[in-house]
């Protein structure tokens, strides 16, 4: 076998592995077990493809590449990413993405966009038998393999959130995974985008089949009845998990890409004049499967209350019981109702209100400069962005002090952190492929080929719907720009392929394969690298940072790029310089509490953004003023320099008030205490430390009113606040 066979099969093998096994990758052993293990398998993918395209085109002296329909928006939309990278508020984390989210950093973008011209310049390596295939739609079949093994991973995915449904791994999970199921994708609306995405696909299939002109006499009745069967089962598979996974969005996004997709096929087949596909009864299999649907509805419910009290068995049921409660109950008077504790403790704030709330801090981000305005924050940088510009009202929700490191809604995300440009480029990338897909459709004759194109634009489609209410993830990322690669390869005259030829000496082909190879062991690395840091985080959380360093030390070797690895190393010692300080080994001590303030200084140097790097910062000094009561100041100084990166947050009010009451300047405390209470009029612990203050500046007039306040305002049944008010 030649060099160029073998290229052939890396790449060929490579995109099977994309399909077909990215979607399933989870491990134990990483921070992130889920998307971290997804990005690091296309990152050596991508670069196993490109290296074996590079080497192929070297050895055939022939430089090689696709022309596309999308060649100028994809051109200027990763333009766009890489001017807000150069441009960033944080240019590393633009690079290489957001550490525990990944996708969407330059790099990712940059192998998104490989991977689809190498699949689009490489299309006849799909086929057996290449050279000796003339007939369009052998080769159509041969490229089909690649969404076939995706139904197939689809499949595993499913069963397993199945099985996540009958509690096979409800123990090992911190969420409820019985109530909402996330299967290998590791959040429920990522595996319901995904599924969706994919029962189009299912749906092509089978109405390939039965739209087929000449299948053959003898095994025609088997395939009209067993393919379509086990397709229909898949499909049903599908709906059933996506109900599982509770997911709105992803409900919605079902209901786009169905209707999409028959509809648009219903048109077809009514003006079709081929007889043969004129006479095959799709009404009746079509309305059977979706009647199948409804009766899963019916049963199941969608996880939206205020659809399935319409749509479900128990909801007319409990309806009925209602009516009748309320029959029987015209003579009782009214009963007053209880004094109901603060929203945050009896329960979540409703998404719907946290989603205005993180939509209108992308707002904020995108208004606040001129350079923002055009170009965004930066790559990747929402986390960043939203801290800055989050609106105050955010602070009276449940999750008030979760970190949001996406706008939940991809495009407000792009709009946010690449601005007017990075969002434009990506509204043209989409509204291009839309309007090359429509003008196809209408003018080609009804075919299996076009089932197919039909199937991957609906579900291309059900990607922006759930798009709009999350954000894209590796996998999700991977079909946006692949989808519409495999519908051009099975467009006849949709691609062409520049060729030039080169003439590079043979040792070219060696730096090649070497390059290719320094870069896959550095992936290797890194991944490595985020399991020993995954090893060191969890035994600091176990208090264990004596064996926490060791393993820290080691992410930090291995991939010396990355600030969050240097922020955790710099926490576990100020521990345990205070650990050295109580042992009497004070030279220890200041040792350790040196490497601490230099593995913080590393990280804020690489991410100066960062607020949660400064608040490890504070936390580092705060734990070693125990060493020298100076630090106490350096802890101000460091959430004083936070405090602009992140306005709003009453917790850094909050805590500035604790050290500087340290410091005896209790009217600033209490200055600081009164803004967190400004912010987020139901924190509780601002209260109690107001009280704490009032009482030790002597003042029992104001600490008493400030513990009335509270009771009166936000929680009139706390216990404790009532006990010190006597």
């Amino acid at each position: 076998m030649g060099p160029i066979a073998w290229c052939n099969r890396i790449i060929r093998i490579g995109f099977y592995l994309l399909f077909g096994l990215t979607p399933l990758l989870l491990t134990p052993w990483n921070y992130e077990l889920f998307e971290y293990n997804k990005m690091m398998a296309v990152y050596g993918i991508t670069v196993a493809i490109v290296t074996a395209w590079l080497i192929k085109m070297a050895v055939a002296k022939e430089f090689r590449i696709a022309k596309t329909p999308l060649d100028i928006p994809i051109m200027l939309f990763t333009g766009s990413q890489l001017i807000s990278s150069i441009f960033s508020i944080d240019p590393h984390v633009s690079w290489f993405g957001y550490y525990s989210r990944f996708n969407g950093g330059m790099w990712s973008v940059i192998s998104y966009v490989l991977c689809y011209y190498a699949l689009l310049t490489n299309l006849d390596i799909f086929s057996p038998s290449a050279q000796s295939v003339q007939d369009e739609s052998q080769k159509n079949h041969s490229i089909l393999r690649l969404l076939r093994l995706s139904l197939v991973t689809g499949t595993l995915v499913a069963i397993y959130g199945v099985l996540e449904r009958l509690g096979i791994d409800k123990n090992l999970w911190v969420q409820d995974v019985q109530n909402r199921v996330f299967s290998t994708l590791g959040q429920p609306n990522w595996l319901a985008a995904y599924l969706v995405a994919l029962i189009p696909i299912i749906f092509a299939f089978p109405v390939s089949l039965f739209t087929a002109k000449h299948p053959q006499k003898e095994t025609k009745q088997a395939v009209s009845l067993l393919l379509p069967g086990l397709y229909a089962a898949a499909a049903l598979l599908f709906f059933v998990v996506l109900l599982f996974t509770r997911s709105r969005s992803g409900i919605f996004g079902f209901l786009v890409a169905d209707m999409l997709f028959w509809i648009l096929l219903a048109i077809k087949l009514r003006i079709t004049t081929i007889p043969a596909i004129k006479k095959q009864p799709l009404t009746l299999p079509v309305g059977i499967f979706h009647g199948m649907l409804a009766l899963v509805i019916w049963i199941n419910g969608t996880g939206t209350p205020a659809v399935d009290r319409w749509v479900t068995f128990n909801g007319w049921r409990e309806a009925a019981a209602k009516l009748t409660t309320q029959k029987t109950a015209t003579n009782n008077t009214a009963t007053p109702s209880a004094v109901a504790g603060p929203a945050l403790e009896v329960g979540g704030t409703e998404s719907g209100t946290i989603r205005k709330y993180v939509w209108q801090g992308a707002v904020n981000a995108w208004k606040s400069s001129t350079k923002a305005l055009f170009i965004g924050t930066g790559t990747e940088t929402f986390a960043f962005a939203f801290y800055r510009y989050r609106p105050a009202g955010h602070n009276l929700t449940s999750e008030w002090d979760f970190l949001y490191n996406k706008a939940h809604n991809e495009y407000l995300n792009y709009l946010a952190t690449t601005g007017l440009i990075g969002l434009g480029s990506y509204l043209f990338l989409i509204a291009t492929f839309v309007l090359w897909f429509i003008r196809h459709w209408r003018k080609e004759t009804l075919s299996n080929s076009l089932i197919v194109r039909l199937a991957l634009f609906a579900g291309w489609c059900s990607i922006l719907v759930t798009n709009f209410f999350g954000f894209s993830v590796v996998i999700l990322q991977l079909f946006f720009f692949l989808f519409p690669a495999l519908a051009f390869s099975i467009t006849p005259h949709a691609l062409t392929v520049r060729h030039k030829e080169m003439r590079m000496p043979q040792f070219v082909t060696w730096l090649l394969f070497a390059g290719g190879m320094l870069l896959f062991i550095r992936i290797a690395l890194f991944w490595y690298a985020d399991t020993r840091y995954a090893q060191g985080y969890r035994l600091s959380r176990s208090g264990l940072y004596g064996q926490a360093v060791p393993a820290l030390l080691s992410a930090v070797h291995l991939n010396t790029f990355e600030p969050t690895y240097r922020d955790e190393l710099a926490g576990a010692y100020a521990t345990l310089a205070i650990a050295a300080f109580e042992g009497n080994n004070a030279t220890q001590a200041a040792q350790l509490a040196a490497l601490a303030v230099q593995e913080s200084n590393i990280a804020l140097t690489t991410s100066p953004q960062n607020v949660n790097f400064y608040k490890t910062r504070t936390k580092v000094y705060y734990t070693i003023s125990s060493l020298e009561a100076s630090f106490n100041m350096k802890a101000i100084e460091a959430l004083e320099t936070a405090l602009p990166l992140s306005p709003n947050d009453p917790k850094i009010y909050y805590n500035l008030a604790i050290l500087v009451g340290r410091e005896g300047d209790t009217a600033k405390a209490i200055s600081y205490l009164n803004k967190a209470r400004e912010l987020k009029r139901n924190y509780r612990d601002a209260y109690y430390a107001l009280w704490v203050f009032y009482t030790e500046d002597k003042n029992p007039k104001e600490a008493r009113a400030i513990l009335e306040k509270y009771l009166t305002e936000v929680d009139p049944n706390d216990a404790d606040f009532k006990e010190r008010l006597k």
